[in-house]
């Protein structure tokens, strides 16, 4: 039993490790993906993937030179309490220059991983699995026949997991693990580290540098050489820019991946030479850029430290001193953990455990997972602010753990249990006040969507939904309560609220809506705007202010763009957003046009240059992609951004998050921590 349409395909790689997890969900590669999928673009792809690998092949053959270079979108969000973190949306012809890069060197990376794993514990094998599936106790889990109509390809969109990832999927994974327990007892020394700013310092020449540590001569090396290649690849897809990764694709994770593992290598030759054996002195785990040291001396942690200084500075990496600790095993855990499970533990009981079995034993009007007891609410949100004050480095985490708490139990719904009994809006609102309370300590994006998926859960059985319902003014009140979380917020963390709000016709208050405003001015981000353009649906005269101004911006920006290298200018997002949009005015939809006509007509020259031959007819790819229309004449509603407004945003939301959960194993852990590049 399979899941009918949804086989393993090598462009899936476009939809499964390209985008941030981290974006809005009205942004999305899919219809991109469906486009390419269709027998005359597949043709295309094939041909021209076939042409590159003749390149590769040649002596002389320099791969994805020229007009491949894109400019990625870059917006922030939150990193711990305060600090941000930039991630980046990589444009489709970037996304066509990974997928040919995968086409043309995917053996030669795995097989670079498979052999120089020798301290990671997070690295990309092959999957044989024809199917996306997941594994939960001895059992294969497929997703419901109906959730896949609905759905769709979001099955499988932002999952990281086109590849298998060996050993942990987790940090969470590998602590709870026996090599970690184990390694505990068999060596009296420990100590952490991790990268400074690590995939921010990474320097795309320095790949180049691994030809040379590997005895080659890199001037002898071929210009289609793996290392060289993915140099230039990672300045294709970053604006030209050597200095960075960008963060955010799991693409770039494997990448990463390729020069920590060749620090790896050389560490454990330089502990070696000093009469160091890896497994018998010592053992060094890493994941990605944090690494976990035990030995059998305090002077051997010392070398290991000195050794990954050293190697690191080679490669311009730097241990980050602030983060670096030793002591003697075991670690200590976190001093937030234990008392944030006690927290827990009793926001756990307001839910009956009880299995399926004996639920549907039950009769009728038992049949109710949360408790008809008295919920001590406000006792927990002050042990909650305690925890807060205690400890104000760990407030994200913390407030991640909690929603995961009670986002567990709500979702046992789609296994068939009912939440409540009696006086169900009562006891709902209790619990959506209550995450909303610590939602409010730290609005990041995962909590965000752990936030929407709760109400969403609760709303079917609660009709929050219907406009100007009691159940619907009620909600609308706790929302406004904490209008000061929307008002502060970070936007890309938030944004998703937007649709959200105008799915369930939620308003905010006008100084709430002023202000969100004026951050948009501030970060100029287009998917921003599209959220807030949709969502000031709810009031004419509203809806009349924002098209307005939005159309300006959309005028001002496209305005900007000059002939040379379209793509290579930030402005042109604002073509990808609103090439489609049914709300803005004539002519800027004509001045968007205009810029779509002379990219393709550039890229058709370009198919007839023998030198850029590629990159022009993927280029084509995309400008007839952006140029479809329905039989009367229509763009499509969904594109890159999805102005189609009949899907349910939160549902949309509640399922992503959860198929997020299923596919990187944590949906059996009783407390999971989401998390994404942090």
């Amino acid at each position: 039993m399979g899941w009918k349409g949804l086989e393993r395909d090598k462009l899936d790689y476009i939809l499964t490790d390209l985008l941030p997890v981290e974006l809005s969900e009205l942004f999305s590669f899919r219809p991109f993906y469906d486009f390419l999928m269709q027998k005359e673009q597949q043709k295309k792809l094939h041909q021209l993937a076939e042409s590159l690998k003749t390149v590769q092949t040649k002596a002389t053959g320099v791969m994805f030179q020229g007009a491949w270079a894109t400019v990625p979108f870059k917006y922030n969000i939150l990193k711990g309490n305060d600090s941000l973190r930039e991630m980046s949306i990589i444009q489709p012809l970037a996304a066509l220059n990974i997928y040919f890069f995968m086409e043309c060197y995917q053996k030669d990376i795995l097989n670079f991983l498979d052999k120089h794993h020798c301290f990671s514990i997070r690295y990309h094998k092959k999957s044989s699995d024809l199917y996306y599936k997941s594994r939960s106790k001895k059992a294969i889990q497929y997703f419901s026949l109906d959730v896949r109509r609905r759905i769709g390809k979001a099955a499988v969109q932002q999952t990281g997991n086109f590849f298998k990832i060996a050993m942990f999927e987790s940090i969470n994974s590998f602590a709870d693990s026996r090599i970690w327990r184990m390694s505990n007892f068999e060596y009296r020394y420990y100590a952490q580290m991790d990268y400074k700013s690590c995939f921010d310092s990474i320097y795309s020449h320095v790949y180049k540098w691994i030809i040379e540590r590997n005895v080659i001569d890199s001037k002898d090396a071929k210009n289609s050489n793996l290392f060289i290649t993915i140099d230039r690849i990672l300045q294709n897809i970053n604006g030209r820019q050597s200095n960075g990764l960008v963060v955010g694709p799991e693409f770039s994770r494997m990448i990463a991946e390729v020069m920590l593992q060749q620090v790896d290598t050389e560490v454990k030759l330089f502990l070696l030479g000093q009469g160091m054996e890896h497994g018998r002195n010592y053992r060094v785990f890493r994941y990605v850029d944090d690494i976990f040291v035990f030995a059998d001396s305090q002077e051997n942690i010392n070398r290991i430290i000195k050794a990954f200084q050293i190697i690191g500075n080679h490669y311009l990496l730097h241990l980050n001193e602030l983060k670096l600790t030793t002591g003697l095993t075991p670690p200590l855990p976190k001093r937030w953990l234990e008392r944030t499970r006690i927290l827990a533990d009793k926001v756990d009981g307001f839910f009956q455990k009880i299995s399926k079995h004996e639920y549907d034993k039950l009769p009728d009007e038992e049949k109710h997972l949360i408790k008809s007891d008295y919920f001590p609410v406000d006792r927990i949100k002050d042990e909650f602010i305690t925890l807060m004050n205690d400890f104000q480095d760990n407030r994200r985490t913390i407030v991640s753990f909690l929603l995961s708490a009670l986002l567990n139990n709500i979702s046992k719904v789609k296994d068939g249990f009912r939440l409540f009994a009696n006086e169900k809006a009562n006891k709902a609102l209790l619990l959506i006040d209550l995450a909303f309370f610590m939602y409010a300590f730290s609005p990041t994006f995962d909590s965000t969507r752990k936030l929407i998926s709760m109400i969403s859960y609760v709303n079917d059985e609660v009709n929050f939904i219907q406009e100007n319902s009691k159940e619907n003014d009620r909600l609308k009140n706790v929302i406004q309560r904490y209008s000061f979380i929307f008002q502060r917020g970070n936007l890309p963390d938030i944004t998703d609220w937007l649709p959200f709000f105008a799915e369930y016709h939620i308003s905010l208050d006008a100084f709430t809506e002023t202000e969100i405003i004026k951050k948009a001015e501030a970060d100029n981000n287009p998917i921003t705007w599209a959220n807030l353009l949709l969502y000031s649906k709810y009031y004419q005269p509203f809806f009349e202010k924002i098209k307005t101004k939005v159309d300006m911006i959309i005028d001002r920006e496209v305005s900007k763009l000059s002939s040379d290298e379209y793509m290579m200018q930030t402005e042109f997002w604002y073509i990808l957003v609103y090439h489609n949009c049914p709300y803005i005015s004539s002519n800027t939809i004509s001045k968007i046009n205009d810029v779509i006509s002379s990219i393709h007509t550039q890229a058709r020259a370009q198919m007839s240059n023998g030198n850029t031959i590629h990159t022009g007819t993927a280029t084509d790819l995309i400008c007839d992609f952006l140029c479809q229309q329905s039989s009367v004449g229509n763009k499509p509603l969904e594109s890159f951004y999805d102005w189609n407004e009949n899907r349910s945003i939160s549902q949309q939301i509640t399922y992503r998050t959860f198929q997020r959960t299923i596919f990187k194993k944590y949906r059996n852990n009783r407390n999971n921590l989401f998390t994404s590049i942090d």
